[in-house]
């Protein structure tokens, strides 16, 4: 699979699934993992729970028949 080109990446920041009923919602977008890392270390502490960091690899569209299409 081919990866997503920088420009169209992007990263999100989720707590750590508990269990297979867990419900994860990550809201915000951060365009660098930076800016990802720093959020879902602020959101560990002020929850006392793990957080994931997300990441953008792969567009699917309707109609899309082809694996590791880009774009």
């Amino acid at each position: 699979m081919t990866s997503l080109p920088q420009f169209a990446r992007f990263y999100m920041v989720c707590r750590k699934p508990s269990g297979p009923m867990s419900k994860t919602e990550p809201r915000q977008r951060y365009s660098h993992l930076s800016d990802a890392r720093e959020a879902a270390h602020t959101l560990a502490a002020q929850n006392d729970a793990p957080f994931l960091i997300l990441e953008s690899i792969e567009i699917i569209r309707p109609g899309d028949a082809t694996e590791g299409r880009l774009l």
